[in-house]
């Protein structure tokens, strides 16, 4: 374990944190087949999120996302809305922009919830993997029952009380799914999800193939082409990679190797308030040597003091080196990376027809108003 300073508040003025992802509990009414959230029952200290949240907006920087999960954080409602509360009352005085971002199962929610989420302009992102069956393949209660049906009834009063830009689907695609990419998320557009963020399963039991790899490409492209379509027909349906890269580039920039310091876009703080730059070290019980600190005693020697600078050489190699370990190997790297690669494309081919077609360059306007992660 590095040697942690021990301070009872971190500044993180030296850093530019852009965003944090907050795993509020490892608890869940779920029991997803490919989760790699283990079920431990441990849930955030409110004192704990104070530290963690002040410690973000403390950093430099104006512009931050903070994205709140789990497990699933609407078991802890009272908590959820007091972490809230406290981020938008700091962001007003440390003179930030905040975007919030909860993502959830959308199993439990109810109208209480979404009219304070309405209320606080938070961005909801619900989970969903398309279809009946495609959902209920993976996504099942602790009895094995499918989550689909409780889930649906759900989706029209979620739909009908979150704006549509605030509003985005969780989309996991599993092996067996990439052939059907293309129905399901036509699916999606129809239940009233405008916003979709693809993520290809990244699990030990989700082992991708060559035939599904091809055939998640072309379902991909297909929807793509579809998506340009309908801009043209002024209907607009956004994916939150191409979102990402219209805003700052970051896609293009990691697959470039160009990534910004970890701090900037990969802090991760667990249950316990420990910090890493990965969400599946969340209870692993080997993640101690990839532990960066704790915001409840301070950071790691190595990243206390640290401040990034692109020509450092201990900066250059610092990414490199955390992400070195067997458990930062992706088990669908070739699948997201082709996601990101069709979104950058997307993305150019919007800018560059924005520059004469006034519908094109609403549309960009409009896609970089809907980052969820």
């Amino acid at each position: 374990m590095p040697k942690i300073n021990a301070v009872k508040i971190i500044s993180g003025r030296r850093k530019n944190i852009h965003s944090l992802r907050l795993a509020i509990t490892t608890e869940c009414n779920l029991r997803c087949v490919y989760c790699f959230v283990r079920k431990t029952g441990k849930t955030m200290r409110y004192s704990t999120a104070r530290k963690a949240v002040s410690f973000f907006l403390k950093s430099s920087g104006k512009q931050k996302l903070l994205i709140i999960y789990g497990g699933e954080p609407l078991l802890y409602f009272g908590l959820l809305r007091k972490i809230i509360f406290y981020a938008r009352k700091t962001a007003k005085q440390q003179k930030k922009s905040l975007v919030i971002s909860i993502g959830t199962n959308g199993t439990i929610i109810n109208k209480e919830q979404l009219d304070f989420f309405k209320k606080t302009q938070v961005r909801l992102a619900v989970s969903i993997d398309g279809e009946k069956r495609f959902h209920d393949a993976s996504r099942i209660f602790p009895d094995k029952e499918g989550s689909f049906n409780q889930l649906l009834k759900n989706i029209p009063i979620i739909v009908s009380a979150i704006k549509k830009e605030n509003l985005s689907a969780l989309f996991g695609v599993t092996p067996p799914a990439a052939r059907f990419l293309y129905k399901n998320l036509l699916f999606l557009n129809a239940l009233g999800f405008e916003n979709i963020n693809i993520e290809p399963v990244q699990s030990v039991n989700c082992v991708w193939n060559l035939s599904q790899k091809r055939a998640f490409q072309s379902q991909l492209s297909r929807y793509i082409k579809y998506m340009h379509k309908n801009i043209l027909k002024n209907a607009f349906y956004f994916l939150n990679t191409a979102n990402r890269e219209f805003k700052d580039g970051l896609i293009s920039r990691g697959l470039k190797n160009q990534l910004l310091c970890p701090f900037f876009w990969s802090l991760e703080i667990y249950p316990d308030g420990e910090m890493a730059f990965s969400p599946f070290l969340i209870n692993e019980p080997e993640n101690t040597p990839y532990l960066i600190g704790n915001v409840n005693h301070g950071l790691a020697a190595r990243y206390n003091e640290c401040e990034y600078r692109a020509q450092k050489t201990i900066c250059q190699n610092c990414w490199t080196e955390y992400r070195g370990a067997r458990w930062g190997a992706s088990y669908a790297g070739d699948v997201v990376t082709a996601r990101d690669i069709f979104s950058i494309a997307f993305a150019r081919m919007v800018k560059r027809k924005s520059e004469r077609s006034k519908i094109f360059a609403r549309y960009m306007r409009e896609a970089k108003k809907r980052i969820f992660e």
